[in-house]
């Protein structure tokens, strides 16, 4: 285990010293898309089926991956005072429950912050060390949700699984230095997909992403194209990444949500073309939709390179 300050995120952040790359392999770019006709996911799809566009140009896709490709699972899970008992207890639970879906071939790793951030367990397939770093999992200090976010975009797995970033936090950030903007930049240039899973007493939503920081060395960014001032800085995170946030007032139900999100995300359909006609670099959106049947299609809003 080891633990890493947040200040040092910030100098990375700054310097650009972390791997921010939105990865590709060679010049293919991979996206991960959930296709749903209402509450049900639908299977059987071929590269025929869908229509991609980056930057307003049609590609040709050249692969599509449906659940036989590998997960690479990082656990991002907010630990700080206010998860104590009860909470923290079925916090572990739902982790555990995660655990428990990896196949031989899926990897996963486990990441947990408080004022501090620590990687309990480095990325591993061996299920029996992930649950054991779970289980020894406390609870205690302040919430630094930014810092957490942008360490688990960026330590990404080596091997090159299909990356699903899971975050939860009961609160909002009150100790990074990274603003949410540039962490939601950061994703913008990363291929992993953002879940997030908010524990809530009173429901009610999260302030923007541009306005929630407290502290530290906010660094210069532009205006992120899409950006919206007061989005919830994990709905900013999910909607730029193809992901979704899930919000419960019980704690008792992360088991269950936790258990949600790998499934749905184990039943996406993994999207691979080399760009034609479109500037290297800069920002690419994207626009990914069926051809010939009706469905909600949803897709990351697009990449960095």
């Amino acid at each position: 285990m080891r633990l890493m300050g947040a200040a040092c995120l910030a100098v990375l952040a700054m310097h650009g010293a972390s791997p921010q790359r939105f990865r590709v392999t060679v010049e293919a770019v991979r996206v991960d898309v959930l296709v749903v006709d209402g509450k049900h996911t639908i299977g059987g799809l071929t590269a025929a089926d869908f229509e991609l566009r980056d930057s307003g140009v049609i590609q040709e896709i050249e692969s599509v991956a449906f659940e036989e490709a590998p997960l690479s699972v990082m656990l991002a899970l907010d630990t700080s005072a206010s998860v104590q008992g009860l909470a923290l207890t079925h916090l572990k639970q739902a982790a555990s429950a995660v655990v428990d879906l990896l196949t031989p071939a899926d990897r996963g790793a486990l990441l947990t912050f408080s004022g501090a951030l620590r990687l309990s367990c480095e990325w591993t397939s061996d299920r029996r060390a992930l649950q054991s770093a779970i289980a020894h999992t406390e609870a205690e200090g302040a919430t630094a949700l930014h810092d957490a976010a942008y360490a688990a975009l960026t330590l990404h797995d080596p091997e090159l699984g299909r990356a699903l970033v899971l975050i939860f936090s009961d609160g909002v950030d009150t100790v990074s230095w990274l603003s949410g903007a540039r962490v939601v930049e950061i994703a913008r240039r990363n291929e992993a997909v953002v879940y997030g899973v908010t524990l809530s007493s009173d429901g009610r939503r999260r302030p923007g992403y541009r306005l929630d920081f407290t502290s530290g060395i906010q660094a210069p960014i532009k205006d992120a194209p899409g950006a919206t001032l007061l989005q919830p800085f994990l709905e900013g995170l999910a909607q730029d990444t193809g992901g979704k946030v899930m919000n419960t007032e019980r704690s008792e139900q992360l088991r269950e949500m936790f258990v949600q999100i790998v499934k749905e995300f184990r039943s996406r359909y993994l999207l691979t073309y080399t760009p034609r006609g479109v500037d290297t670099a800069g920002w690419h959106p994207l626009e990914v939709k069926l051809k010939r049947r009706s469905a909600s299609v949803t897709a990351r809003r697009g990449y960095l390179r």
